[in-house]
């Protein structure tokens, strides 16, 4: 599966930079992936890319991780934009969910791939799958100095 991922990057091309909130992220088959700090209470997260329907609604500071799908089955964890808005994985009593947002509402990170296969941001377990040591690393660097900014 990881091979399928890293031919796919490679055959769409990966680097993007998105909006002045957003750092550009060269994909996972260069060993990172990219997260983002929710900047606003009250941001939305949608069903789909065009839908009004509101699924989840975040608090500033929630972390969340860029999802974009590749093909069939095949997934990359970076912010992609599609019609105005980047799907987004987070955390729901122990399980990933996602859903569409507005990019004006993420401050992004990257967090290094070297804690998982296919640079997943999980830890899975039984009971309750929680970010994984890279991600957090990276969404608390992040996170510091967003509060540092929010303070002033």
């Amino acid at each position: 599966m990881k091979r399928i991922a890293v031919l796919a990057g490679v055959f769409i091309g990966f680097a993007t930079s998105l909006s002045g909130q957003w750092e550009t992220v060269e994909s996972s088959r260069l060993g990172k992936g990219q997260g983002a700090i929710v900047v606003r209470d009250g941001a939305p997260g949608y069903e789909s890319a065009s839908s009004s329907k509101v699924q989840h609604t975040f608090t500033r500071g929630d972390a969340v991780v860029g999802i974009h799908k590749v093909a069939m089955m095949v997934y990359t964890y970076e912010l992609w934009e599609e019609k105005g808005r980047v799907q987004v994985g987070y955390l729901e009593g122990g399980k990933l969910r996602t859903v569409w947002m507005d990019p004006d509402d993420l401050s992004s990170f990257t967090y290094d791939c070297g804690c998982a296969d296919e640079c997943s941001p999980l830890s899975p377990s039984f009971t309750r799958t929680q970010w994984n040591p890279c991600f957090q690393e990276g969404r608390d660097t992040k996170l510091d100095k967003l509060r540092a900014l929010w303070g002033k």
